[in-house]
Parts: structure tokens; sequence; C-alpha cells
């Protein structure tokens, strides 16, 4: 009796085996019929979950294509934390760190556009000194010829410590010249030159294409 059962299961495994590999719509069904609990049907609170999930990441993937459509080699995107109602100009926290490659001082971009460097890093965070904040100071260059320039942060950063023989005009594009950064990253634009109050240089005022607490998704220097 013992070996008519086993002989019994043991053709059945052989069956079963065969229309699992070659039969899998009978293997299918066969395997529903064995263990209907393997086709308990989907949560829909899961689902709507999961849902969500993806809309999210959707959005965080639509607001980098928008801010920086053009991710350039050696660089790394990251978002920018929200600190509404706050809306502090002189830095912002971000969602890459440590784990990610982030180092401190390196530069950080908005589009092509230089607006700080790393100060502080976290395993998964990093906070980005902004220039406008009042401690921020970079050597720059301004206008087609290049003339010396120090950026001075603040809620109104300006370029000061220009030679008075400069040739300025409204509208000269600011690049940075510091070497602990990449050459030549766009900073802004100068307005208003005028003659500093010790009368020994020109300066002026910057003017920027961003709103520093828009911006919701940043380039990070590797």
């Amino acid at each position: 009796m013992k070996k008519n059962n086993s002989w019994f299961i043991g053709c059945c495994i052989v069956i079963l085996l065969f229309l699992i590999f070659f039969e899998p719509s009978y293997g299918w069904r066969l395997r529903q019929w064995i263990s209907p609990q393997n086709t308990i049907q989907a949560d829909p609170n899961s689902l709507n979950a999961e849902n969500i999930s993806l809309k999210a990441q959707l959005a965080e993937l639509q607001a980098i294509q928008s801010e920086i459509p053009n991710i350039q080699q050696g660089y790394i995107p990251a978002m920018v934390y929200s600190r509404y109602p706050m809306n502090f100009k002189n830095e912002i926290l971000v969602n890459m760190g440590t784990n990610e490659g982030v180092k401190v001082g390196k530069a950080v971009l908005f589009g092509n556009i230089f607006i700080g460097q790393v100060i502080n890093v976290f395993p998964d965070s990093a906070l980005v000194q902004t220039i406008f904040d009042g401690d921020f100071k970079m050597p720059v260059r301004v206008g087609s010829s290049g003339y010396d320039a120090l950026l001075i942060g603040g809620a109104y950063p300006k370029a000061g410590s220009i030679s008075k023989k400069a040739s300025l005009t409204n509208g000269d594009v600011i690049v940075s010249a510091d070497s602990n950064f990449p050459y030549g990253l766009p900073v802004g634009v100068i307005r208003d030159v005028s003659i500093s109050k010790d009368n020994l240089f020109e300066e002026a005022t910057v003017n920027f294409s961003y709103d520093i607490n828009s911006i919701q998704a940043v380039l990070i220097e590797k």
C-alpha cells in the first residue's frame, strides 16, 4: 500500500512539473487550484499608495527637468528642501550628501549659474552657503575685458574692488575666477556702477536672473 501511494505521489509531481514547464497556462491553473492563497487580489489601498508615490517621483523629475534641463557631467543633481515660510536666502539645504558623493567646498549651480558652495555635508543632505550670505566672498572677473573684482555676498550682493580704470557698463557679465571652483561660471550681471566710499575703486550692484527662494533643483560639483 505504501509503495502504491509513493508511486501515485511521484506521478503527480512529474505531471505537475511537466505542466509548469511545458504547458504554462495549464500549470498556472493547477497551481491556482492547489494554492488559492496565491491569487489574493491587490489591496486597493496599496495600489493607491503606489500611485501617489509614482506621482511624487514624476513631480520631482519634472522639477529637475524644468530647472536644470541639461545635467552636466561632473555634477550631482539635487532637490532643494523647502523652508517656507522662513525663506532664508543665505543658505539652502539639499537632499544629497556623502552617500551620493557630495563634498564640502564644491560649487553649487542653478542651471549653469553659480549660486554658492557646499559648507556642511551629512549622509543624505548638504548645507549650501549662497552668495546672499554676508560672509560670502569670491574673486570674480567682469565684462569682456575680464576686469578683476571681488564678489561680496549679502542680501544685495555687489562686485567691489574694481580698478577705477575699468570701463564697465550695465549688463556686463560677472564670472567665477576663484581657484576653488570651475573657472568662468556665470554669476550675474552688473548694474549701477559707482565709486567706492574710500574713492579708491569702482563697485557695482549685481542683478540675477533667478529668485533664490524659488529654486527647487540644483547641480553640485563632484
